[in-house]
């Protein structure tokens, strides 16, 4: 890796340590928030900065397939996604775009097979920080979603994937992923993030640029989109707010997917009021649990064929 690499990403750590910590502490007085904020923007290494002088250790790099994405158009997965991975526009193209001639990971190809796989089922991912996890259930997902909306010839109504994050830090670091996958489909393929800081409604200009994202909660409850980013809160309420009805509503028997990111984070009581409320989600969306594909991840589980594995 390059030097080049390393200055991008440390500032990024440092910015997303540091939204992630004041979210999980949950502070509401707001100078409190903005006092945090100044004091964890101090350069790492210093003193009194949240984050040490960072520490590098060589690792073996994951192993890849022989295919390359455009081998895999038109067979694993569809041509239109593959070019829309590949033609990532603007700004994104950088950090987002995944391109024909790559070798996609052996843990992605072979959770993108699973996962395509009737009748549908489930698996965990549990590889190491930065091996793609989130490409493991992200391009299966958009894959699908890709394949429906081409034979509806029209844009897609209704929830079909949920993703649950715990923290808000994590919803929000998946938006600049979804607008460089999704951007080509315009409002065809659609996501929306759900969370406390989701707006009621907002002017169609600020909307305009984003034609593949719900950024307002009036829209998601008119027009729900085939993706929903959100944490167990937000759903807990969606299910039971009577101005959130119109989700469900249009979404009935929709739901095929529910992704559980950091999923080690999930045990004790929280892993059992996690496990009621993906109870009380499939029965909101009148889907039964052979019709869902469950995907959790994880870069903490161990051995998978331990007994942490097995049990999972």
């Amino acid at each position: 890796m390059s030097l080049t690499y390393f200055s991008k990403l440390l500032p990024v750590l440092a910015e997303r340590a540091k939204l992630a910590a004041i979210s999980r502490l949950g502070f509401a007085n707001v100078p409190l928030r903005r006092y945090l904020a100044e004091v964890f923007d101090q350069p790492y290494g210093e003193r009194g900065a949240f984050l040490a002088d960072p520490a590098f250790e060589a690792v073996f790099g994951w192993q890849t397939v022989e295919p390359r994405m455009g081998d895999l158009a038109g067979s694993v997965l569809s041509e239109r996604l593959v070019q829309a991975m590949d033609e990532v526009p603007g700004d994104l193209r950088e950090d987002y775009r995944f391109a024909r001639d790559r070798q996609p990971y052996l843990h992605q190809l072979a959770a993108w097979r699973v996962l395509a796989q009737n009748p549908p089922q489930s698996l965990v991912a549990a590889s190491g920080t930065g091996s793609g996890k989130t490409e493991c259930f992200m391009v299966p997902i958009l894959d699908r979603l890709v394949r429906q909306q081409a034979e509806l010839h029209g844009p897609l109504i209704g929830v079909r994937a949920l993703f649950l994050y715990p923290l808000n830090a994590l919803i929000n670091s998946q938006r600049e992923r979804l607008r460089a996958w999704t951007q080509s489909f315009g409002s065809n393929l659609r996501f929306c993030l759900y969370n406390g800081n989701t707006p009621e409604s907002l002017p169609a200009r600020k909307t305009r640029d984003h034609p593949n994202e719900v950024l307002d909660r009036e829209t998601l409850r008119t027009s729900p989109p085939p993706i929903l980013v959100t944490n167990a809160t937000m759903l807990e309420y969606m299910l039971v707010r009577t101005a959130d009805k119109p989700i469900l509503d249009h979404s009935q028997g929709k739901l095929e997917w529910v992704v559980l990111d950091e999923a080690h984070t999930y045990v004790g009581s929280q892993a059992a009021e996690a496990a009621l409320l993906i109870r009380r989600v499939l029965f909101a969306f009148g889907v039964a649990s052979e019709q869902v594909r469950f995907v959790a991840t994880s870069a903490t589980i161990g051995d998978p064929e331990g007994e942490a594995g097995q049990n999972l």
